[in-house]
């Protein structure tokens, strides 16, 4: 089966524009979406980026008409100037972790943390609004919570992380397909041409 790795945060804004598209593509071509979830202040030093919050105005009034296009184009809801973005993500990063390292399929969730930042104005950040996005999609969050709170879960979020370095990841979302690099949600056509290709 071909795989897609997805190297993402869950505050991340494009990771949330792309996430479904992203899901169609992975199941239309009958591909395996490998989540890793990732410390995205590190991922940033490490490659040279600078965190959208912290970029220019000029920069941040055209993210902002940006994911207002692509939001409109996707046909989701999307709030620009979200309450609690940016936030600390590692209780997010590590409650997907410890789902994966259950073998649940983590997408649902994925989804609803993205879409509680960019849709829902909801803090990520605390365990209880974790809690709840998780049994909303069906998992046993209080279950996730605590196996979050387990060394297990935070050595794999650090081993994304690293791993995500060393593959010369700078940002959220970024995408893997037999080698080979694609950066940002508006690069999803290119990951579909190289699944095709690789058939």
């Amino acid at each position: 089966m071909a795989e897609i790795t997805c190297f993402f945060s869950p505050q991340s804004g494009y990771a949330y524009l792309g996430h479904e598209r992203l899901r169609t593509i992975a199941r239309e071509r009958g591909a395996r979406i490998v989540w890793r979830p990732v410390d995205i202040l590190k991922v940033f030093a490490e490659g040279g980026s600078t965190a959208p919050a912290k970029q220019s105005p000029q920069r941040n009034a055209y993210r902002k008409k940006d994911v207002t296009r692509w939001a409109a184009l996707r046909g989701i809801p999307i709030n620009v100037n979200p309450a609690h973005w940016p936030t600390d993500t590692l209780p997010a990063c590590r409650m997907i972790a410890a789902a994966l390292a259950d073998g649940i399929d983590a997408g649902d969730f994925i989804g609803a943390c993205l879409g509680a930042v960019w849709a829902e104005n909801l803090q990520i950040s605390e365990l209880p609004t974790l809690i709840a996005l998780a049994d909303a999609v069906g998992l046993d969050g209080a279950a996730l919570a605590a196996k979050a709170a387990g060394p297990e879960a935070q050595a794999l979020v650090e081993k994304n992380t690293a791993d995500a370095v060393a593959a010369g990841v700078f940002g959220s979302p970024s995408y893997i397909v037999d080698g080979e690099l694609y950066f940002g949600q508006d690069r999803l056509d290119f990951v579909a041409a190289a699944l095709d290709a690789g058939k």
